[in-house]
């Protein structure tokens, strides 16, 4: 091989080489591309991962002021409503109680007299 051959041959590789770099040279570039969407998306998602859990805290606060008004409010109505029902409960019992006495006296009252008008009837026979 002659020092013309010999040079030939290295340029060649050379330029081999020379592509090739180019070629990870861009394949590099391309990566770090790719990992420079994936930092923004992680950070996307870190963002979005905020925003949740802020949303979160919102809700469980709204939630949590919401079983306080039920406990303050809902619950004490409830059981004046509970009372309110036993009142009336009672009041209707003690009415019957006193229509059904009245209805006594008044069934003594007719008996009574029925007795006495056929008393009087066989009398004024």
């Amino acid at each position: 091989m002659t020092n013309e051959e010999f040079q030939s041959l290295v340029l060649r590789q050379l330029q081999s080489l020379t592509e090739s770099v180019k070629s990870l040279n861009g394949s590099v570039k391309s990566l770090e591309e790719g990992q420079k969407q994936l930092t923004n998306t992680v950070q996307s998602l870190e963002q979005g991962q905020q925003e949740l859990k802020t949303s979160v805290q919102k809700i469980e606060s709204k939630v949590d002021r919401l079983e306080l008004r039920l406990e303050n409010e809902a619950f004490y109505k409830i059981g004046a409503l509970f009372d309110g029902f036993s009142l009336r409960g009672d009041q209707i019992e003690n009415l019957k109680k006193h229509i059904d006495e009245r209805f006594d006296s008044i069934e003594t009252d007719t008996r009574y007299l029925v007795a006495r008008v056929a008393r009087l009837e066989k009398l004024a026979k």
